[in-house]
């Protein structure tokens, strides 16, 4: 396994204890409630081609998130490490 693949791996698994961790938290709790309202009024509110196609968006907004999530994650490590060389705190 290559450095890049192997950092690939370890950043996966470190955004993956983050995100479980979060999930953890009463704010995210709230939040799933309210994501959960939402698809309720969804159901009541709109006509099935609607329906599926909010739920077509929201599945599409949530995929998009998602992967800025991950790239902001990894670009967060790298820049922490460039910051800690250019303080001579690493080499």
């Amino acid at each position: 396994m290559t450095n890049e693949a192997e950092f690939q791996q370890f950043i996966e698994q470190l955004l993956a204890r983050a995100v479980a961790e979060f999930r953890e938290t009463e704010e995210y709790q709230l939040l799933k409630e309210q994501l959960a309202q939402m698809d309720r009024n969804c159901d009541t509110m709109f006509a099935k081609q609607e329906k599926d196609f909010a739920e077509d968006c929201f599945a599409l907004i949530l995929s998009v998130d998602g992967q800025e999530e991950q790239y902001v994650y990894q670009q967060g490590l790298k820049d922490c490490v460039w910051l800690l060389k250019r303080l001579g705190v690493l080499e």
